[in-house]
């Protein structure tokens, strides 16, 4: 049954209201010119009803977000409502129309009266309604109950969108890991463009184009919106010569398509790899496996930015929620992802009359070093209470020695605890070595590491060391990210003390590495500051 025109539309209301639907309807309109008015004008009717419906009651009135996809095949005319709002229980069966004085009850009556179909179901926290008009194609009596297929389909293309927007992939910056790809598929096959294609909503929009192609275009122009239908790859050697495809040709940029669907971690089809060119041409089975493979690596490289996006989740969740209160004392850090997301945390909470403070690395990238991070903040976190700053260390490796021998990693570690009210601060410094105090007099003093990384030694006997901070001094301490934002030596160290000097507050300090770090790092970038307050 071949399809004449589909569209789907993502609608807020506010500021979104019936007028915009029907702006959006008379799109759709304007594409199907055969379409009997007054199939036209009943159909349009149920959907504003529909519309409206939803707008008023599916979420108490509160403001409600929503999708509605319309349909026009040969034989029917097929709107679907997808929203997350509460309805109470509803009952289609023999609705009537309520008097002329009633102020509500019309928009289901006149919607059954105008379809030949109107369903609703609630189904995983969301309303699914469905209305189905069949085209009376010259006055020829219409058919009611006709069957409805669309639900199934709403829920699939809900799942789907719903894994393409948790991979955090959607609008991202150009990846070299993808473009190579790209660019290599262009030469494999010597057509004008290949491309990256993510359908989402209604656009399509490319991670890596290397050719011609547009970045975005609407889904229903989309080739790729075709091979997501499917498991197997497409193959169109001529798109005019192709009836069911025909009607996506694009002079001078499309008329030969192949691509392969591309897949979330959950097996949802989110977009396709693809070649295509303005002339025809033959597709071998030999290229088409070439296409195959590629298609693979292009899916190992998705597989990896959900890793990623999940790293940062976690990474971010390390991260302390809240400032830190301490008289007399000023605290500020960030920690700035790179895209290549690692095991860069810090971290401070009160401990006694003071605080603990930590900065950690967790050597490599991705969801398993942010694993190891986590482990390490939350040991050092439950043996920071007893205020043994080498005995929080030491259970923090005890903890982690199996898992880091295995992984064949290790993390470096400043782990401290400031005694408030006298300034000496207490730490060990495990392998990491990037700390220095800037002292009010002008001054430095770098605080270096006398122990190794955590993973390797399990015998190490962790020295807690102190330094005192007096009023106006700022400790700072680093990742080896913000090393790279210089010259990528110790003598970046220096920078951070200028900076200290010319500072009133060390969120001034963290303003100026956040814009030095803007698009330039290719590391965490992760900093963590305590300064005590000039003396009166």
């Amino acid at each position: 049954m071949p399809e004449v025109v589909s569209r789907s539309f993502r609608l807020h209301c506010p500021p979104d209201t019936v007028d915009t639907l029907q702006d959006l309807l008379a799109t759709i309109w304007a594409q199907t010119p055969h379409l009997d008015a007054a199939d036209r004008m009943a159909a349009e009717l149920s959907i504003v009803e529909l519309a409206a419906n939803v707008m008023e009651h599916a979420n108490n009135g509160e403001p409600v977000s929503f999708t509605i996809s319309i349909v026009v095949y040969d034989d029917r005319i097929e709107a679907t409502a997808t929203d997350e709002g509460v309805v109470d229980h509803v009952d289609l069966r023999d609705r009537a129309m309520p008097d002329q004085y009633a102020e509500r009850g019309r928009g289901l009556p006149i919607m059954q009266a105008l379809s030949d179909s109107v369903e609703h179901r609630r189904i995983e926290g969301f309303n699914h309604w469905t209305v189905v008009r069949g085209r009376r194609h010259g006055g020829a009596p219409p058919r009611k109950a006709m069957p409805s297929i669309s639900i199934a389909g709403v829920i699939d293309e809900m799942a789907r969108q719903r894994a393409l927007d948790d991979m955090g992939i959607l609008d991202t910056p150009p990846e070299e890991r993808f473009d190579r790809v790209t660019r290599l598929a262009r030469q494999l096959f010597g057509v004008e463009t290949a491309a990256v294609n993510l359908i989402d909503g209604d656009r399509q929009w490319a991670k890596s184009v290397s050719g011609i192609g547009p970045v975005e275009m609407p889904r229903d122009e989309s080739m790729c919106t075709v091979t997501i239908q499917h498991d197997e790859p497409l193959v169109v050697p001529d798109l005019s010569a192709d009836p069911a495809h025909a009607h996506k040709m694009v002079p001078g940029l499309i008329n030969f398509y192949a691509g392969f669907p591309l897949y979330a971690p959950g097996g949802e089809r989110i977009g396709a790899f693809c070649v295509y060119d303005s002339q025809p041409r033959h597709f071998s089975a030999r290229e088409t496996e070439m296409l195959r493979d590629l298609a693979g690596w292009v899916q190992q490289e998705l597989t990896v930015s959900q890793e990623l996006s999940r790293a940062s989740e976690v990474q971010q969740g390390l991260l302390p929620q809240q400032l830190l209160s301490l008289p007399g004392w000023k605290t500020a850090g960030v920690c700035i992802p790179a895209r290549a997301v690692g095991g860069d945390f810090y971290d401070w909470y009160p401990v006694g009359e003071g605080a603990a403070l930590t900065l950690a690395d967790a050597m490599g990238k991705g969801i398993a070093a942010a694993i190891i991070a986590a482990t390490v903040r939350a040991v050092l976190r439950s043996a920071a209470r007893f205020g043994d700053v080498a005995g929080a260390v030491d259970a923090a490796s005890a903890a982690l020695t199996v898992d880091l021998d295995n992984a064949g990693v290790f993390v470096t570690a400043f782990h401290s605890r400031l005694d408030m009210d006298s300034g000496v601060l207490s730490y060990v410094d495990a392998g990491h070595g990037l700390s220095i105090v800037a002292r009010a007099d002008g001054s430095s003093q770098r605080l270096r590491s006398t122990a190794p990384p955590l993973g390797v030694d399990p015998e190490t006997e962790w020295q807690v060391q102190t330094v005192q901070l007096d009023p106006g001094d700022t400790l700072i301490v680093v990742s080896d990210g913000v090393l790279d934002l210089y010259d990528g030596t110790l003598h970046s160290l220096d920078n951070l003390v200028t900076l200290a000097l010319l500072a009133q507050d060390p969120w001034e300090i963290i303003e100026a590495i956040r814009a030095r770090a803007r698009g330039a790092s290719s590391d965490d970038v992760t900093v963590l500051i305590v300064r005590r307050d000039d003396a009166d």
